[in-house]
């Protein structure tokens, strides 16, 4: 018989997600009732109830353990009572910590089911018990990781519905698409495309009172507000920007944790994402999407303080030296606005100019890109056949011009592999005849190998730049399509931009013969226009 005292016996209940499943064995109600009576047969008083329903056993910061711990280290627990092992938990590690708690604090703990008593002495076999209660955890931690991907690889739906779309026949498992939510999805990108930044988008939807996904979502299940704020956050603009549910690609094991341990999660490589494709109705065209996806990798965009707009050609100007973005200078003032590298604008500011400036006028590489643009859609537009030969035939000249430059690039770094694989053979052999001291062997052998490593990695770079052009067509029927939207094109706008170019590269300035002044220089600079889906265009 328990002897009698003061202190609490703290009666432990924990029931997790997955044991509701199990029925009523594993229930609150039961595990009171048989904690309850236990504590009465053996002569336990003061019971008080510790109860986590709902807690997995792999978390030990919940609020009935943490509750009852306070009480422990505060002197005032006598004895501890739980239904089982596992309800303290399922991990090794851990349940050790909190015994270890208990002898600390002079705190008897018993698990009735489990026949084990700390007054009886040290139990082999709880230990035992600790593992395979762990063991559990990590079994079915990974059938259920078997079985998200299974049902992934198969496109079954598991998850609700984004913003735009909603369960047939409330269901998640087909989805539709709901035509108020699918208008703000369609507003979103047209303004971004546009040129609107994504803060500026937010804030007015905001302003306009459209409620937020979160608040539309709970409205249309009839669920209770959590709160009445419709507040959007650039980061929901952002996720419905980089979202292919809009494009009806089911998108999963985009998330994952690191183990049943560890519940933080993070995203997977894009690799390991399960992409079912044309799974649902679009909201998006593709060549949208792409596009929108396109300006919000990495772009840094030059925005006016007093406009909240966007320079057409942000994000669009490169650097060929350097691979920078070329950024904009006053960007409130565009008779005064240059382009320059950003690598140098940046490094110049610590004197020490990483590269040369690459300066243009903003006026006039809008001007060159707006009449490039004109040109271009003029001849797709009334000229469909002779402008769909010309750039297959441009296309096809430049990609077989890059693929035999980049084959010969190729074949000299395979040529100087195979001879490193000669020279390092012939070091091992030169240091077995004692041609040549441990110290010296080692650092030819280094020099050597790092000189073949980056090879190696270069020639894989290579090899999938000469794939890739050897599968590429010009898409100059895509480009048609783009052009068939606009009756006529007067002026540069960011939507315009975005719309037809691809990237434009800025050559450094030169100073060449002038041909109208002999034996007199004049400055010039080279300017190379990519449209998108047929590269770069030329007047012929």
């Amino acid at each position: 018989m328990a002897v009698q005292s003061d202190k609490i016996t703290a009666l432990y209940c924990r029931l997790s997600v997955d044991d509701r499943a199990d029925g009523e064995s594993n229930s609150i109600s039961n595990q009171r009732n048989i904690l309850a009576k236990y504590a009465e047969e053996h002569g336990f008083g003061n019971t008080r109830f510790f109860v986590d329903d709902g807690v997995s056993g792999t978390q030990f910061s919940r609020p009935g353990l943490d509750a009852m711990i306070e009480e422990v280290k505060a002197g005032n627990v006598a004895t501890i009572i739980f239904k089982d092992q596992s309800r303290l938990g399922r991990d090794v590690l851990e349940v050790g910590l909190l015994k270890r708690t208990f002898d600390d604090n002079n705190v008897r703990y018993i698990a009735a089911s489990d026949n084990l008593d700390s007054a009886n002495g040290f139990d082999i076999l709880s230990v035992f018990r600790d593992v395979f209660n762990e063991f559990y955890v990590a079994d079915c931690s990974k059938k259920i990781r078997v079985s998200k991907r299974a049902n992934a690889l198969a496109g079954r739906c598991c998850s609700r519905p984004p913003f735009g779309y909603k369960g047939v026949n409330g269901s998640n498992q087909q989805w539709e698409i709901d035509e108020v939510a699918a208008e703000i999805v369609r507003e979103v990108f047209q303004r971004f495309i546009a040129g609107e930044g994504v803060h500026m988008i937010a804030k007015d939807l905001d302003s306009r009172g459209f409620p937020s996904p979160l608040v539309y979502y709970r409205r249309l299940k009839g669920l209770p507000p959590l709160s009445e704020d419709t507040t959007w956050f650039t980061y929901t603009i952002v996720h419905m920007l980089e979202n292919q549910a809009y494009i009806g690609n089911y998108v999963a094991q985009r998330r994952t944790t690191p183990s049943y341990k560890n519940h933080k999660s993070y995203v997977k490589p894009k690799e390991d994402w399960v992409i079912t494709e044309n799974r649902h109705p679009a909201i998006i065209d593709k060549e949208v999407f792409d596009l929108a996806l396109k300006l919000r990798d990495g772009r840094r965009r030059q925005v006016s303080k007093k406009t909240g707009e966007c320079a057409p050609l942000s994000g669009l100007i490169w650097c060929p030296d350097c691979n920078s973005r070329l950024s904009i200078t006053n960007p409130n003032a565009p008779k005064y606005s240059y382009y320059v590298c950003s690598k140098y604008r940046n490094s110049k500011k610590h004197y020490k100019p990483m590269c040369s400036c690459h300066g243009i006028r903003r006026d006039n590489i809008e001007a060159l890109a707006l009449e490039t643009i004109r040109e271009a859609w003029a001849c797709a537009t009334y000229e469909k056949e002779d402008f769909t030969n010309q750039v297959r035939n441009r296309s096809g000249k430049e990609s077989e011009k890059a693929i035999k430059s980049k084959t010969a690039k190729l074949a000299k770094a395979d040529r100087r592999i195979g001879e490193l694989d000669k020279i390092i053979q012939r070091l091992y052999e030169d240091r077995v005849n004692g041609l040549l001291s441990d110290e010296r062997f080692a650092k030819m052998l280094a020099d050597n190998e790092k000189e073949q490593s980056d090879l190696i990695a270069s020639t894989e770079g290579l090899r999938s730049e000469v794939e890739e052009l050897q599968n590429k067509t010009a898409n100059a029927e895509g480009f048609i399509k783009h052009c068939e939207r606009y009756t006529e094109i007067t002026e540069l706008t960011s939507e315009i931009a975005r719309t037809f170019i691809d990237k434009i590269i800025i050559h450094e300035t030169e100073m060449v013969d002038n041909p109208n002044r002999k034996g007199h220089k004049m400055r010039a600079q080279k300017v190379q226009i990519f449209l998108n889906g047929i590269g770069e265009y030329e007047s012929e």
